[in-house]
């Protein structure tokens, strides 16, 4: 059993960056898999934004090939309520939140992570502790501001943006922000994480480490996950568009990107304010 484990060990520590990009890219299709069967499950995707009318078929096709997605209601087991919210549904909502970051955000700090891989699984596993203990404080905020904006009507039963006020408005703040210091300076941690600096880490300062990597991350992409809030919540089309995104601003070099983003997010608003474009 012994040599068995240090064999193990000895290969784990071989190969930490295939690991850990194993991982990322396992936890990030587990994100993907809940989403689409929530959506599947909801009879409703023709309606949860720009891009998810044309996947209508695909999904009713998954509902019926896994009846078990469909449920009892009319709304599906993994979406909440098309009425008043209780506490399940905001659980549901919540959890929607943790999917779309395993989805859209985990995939991004694969690099980060696999920067880390070299200094031991023990150290990987408190970094990646500590940046998704950030995105589910996250998470928690987006559940929060969600079930408000449901509440006084911002937003519809079917997390789309219930008129054009709210979008715009968020296209340009998501595009200004682009430009700010604040952007510059967690963008260029994201690019640059710490490892070779660091040396030896316990898991409690590893797990420090990683709380700044998803402060960082956070910094760098949180007006840009809240877009989703214009584009539609579950609308997996504006999901795998944005992390795509986000994930290439990250590897990238300069701030062409950047700014080219900041420009089509802040254009896109004032053109949705203005009417010209999306009614």
């Amino acid at each position: 059993m012994a040599a068995g484990g240090a064999r193990l060990a000895n290969f784990l520590a071989d190969h930490a960056r295939h690991v850990v990009a194993l991982a990322v890219a396992l936890l990030s299709a587990v994100g993907w898999v809940w989403l689409a069967a929530a959506v599947a499950g909801g009879h409703m995707s023709g309606a949860l934004g720009p891009g998810m009318a044309p996947l209508a078929p695909a999904f009713e096709h998954l509902a019926r090939l896994f009846p078990a997605l469909v449920g009892d209601g009319p709304h599906g087991p993994l979406m909440p309520a098309l009425a008043a919210w209780g506490w399940q549904d905001v659980a549901l909502v919540f959890l929607m939140w943790v999917a779309m970051v395993l989805a859209m955000m985990l995939p991004t700090a694969a690099a980060t992570f696999r920067a880390y891989a070299s200094l031991g699984g023990g150290v990987v596993a408190g970094v990646t502790a500590g940046y998704a203990s950030v995105w589910i404080a996250f998470s928690a905020l987006g559940t929060a501001a969600q079930t408000a904006l449901t509440y006084f009507g911002a937003l519809s039963p079917h997390m789309a943006p219930a008129g054009t006020a709210l979008s715009a408005s968020i296209l340009i703040a998501a595009g200004v922000y682009q430009f700010t210091p604040l952007k510059l300076a967690c963008l260029i941690r994201c690019r640059n994480p710490y490892p070779a600096e660091l040396g030896v880490l316990s898991a409690r300062l590893a797990f420090r480490v990683g709380i700044e990597e998803g402060i960082a991350c956070l910094g760098c992409c949180w007006a840009m996950m809240v877009v989703m809030f214009a584009a539609g919540l579950m609308n997996l089309v504006a999901m795998a568009l944005l992390g795509s995104l986000m994930g290439f601003e990250k590897l990238a070099k300069g701030m062409k990107t950047t700014y080219a983003l900041g420009v089509v997010l802040a254009l896109a608003g004032v053109l949705l304010a203005t009417g010209l474009v999306f009614r």
